[in-house]
């Protein structure tokens, strides 16, 4: 699993995402603990920049702790068919508590997801 922050001085050449260029708030920290406890994963491609937007939302030192996914044959680190097999819809999906949630997300919004997969387990 390529981690989001792997990439932070990576060229787009390289077909890597983009440098994460935000400190994560301690909401955002929180979260990402909590999204780790549920085995989340963010799927994405490196091209897309609602994928980033969402990184950027949640900060490099958050991001450092939350699996990505790249899901474009051609983006580093490319889990292709991992993607085709989760049947993700699009880019950025979540994946949190074994549940796809598409599109991008505050963290707030994100944190609203999390209490509740975390209240039905």
């Amino acid at each position: 699993t390529l981690l989001a922050s792997t990439s932070k001085t990576a060229r787009f050449e390289e077909n890597a995402p983009p440098a994460i260029t935000t400190t994560s708030s301690k909401a955002a920290l929180a979260l990402a603990a909590d999204l780790n406890s549920l085995d989340a994963r963010m799927f994405g491609a490196f091209w897309c920049s609602h994928c980033y937007d969402q990184k950027q939302a949640l900060g490099y030192e958050a991001m450092q702790t939350i699996p990505y996914i790249e899901c474009d044959r051609e983006g580093f680190n490319s889990k292709r068919d991992f993607c085709k097999e989760k049947d993700v819809p699009g880019y950025p999906t979540w994946e949190i508590g074994g549940k796809l949630f598409p599109g991008e997300r505050s963290v707030d919004e994100l944190r609203e997801m999390v209490d509740e997969v975390m209240s039905s387990k």
